[in-house]
């Protein structure tokens, strides 16, 4: 996946994050509202948290990667004319 769909699905999730929490007014129970908002936050975190994870993953992948290249090229010996 690239870099752009990234940023395309975290925009979309973004704006419905957005859409869900201006679509619900007051039910009028104040226990019930208390609990809505408590929770999509705390979702809102755990998506953040998840997101930091991903990019963690990635960063470790992407160093993982450019080791194992680094140490494949050091095998390589260069061949020698003279």
């Amino acid at each position: 996946m690239g870099c752009g769909n990234r940023k395309a699905w975290r925009s979309y999730f973004k704006e419905e994050a957005q859409r869900f929490h201006s679509g619900f007014a007051s039910t009028g129970n104040y226990a019930f509202d208390a609990y809505r908002e408590e929770t999509l936050k705390r979702l809102e975190e755990e998506a953040e948290e998840f997101q930091s994870f991903l990019k963690r993953l990635r960063d470790a992948k992407d160093k993982a990667e450019f080791d194992q290249f680094m140490a494949e090229r050091k095998q390589v010996q260069p061949v020698q004319t003279s």
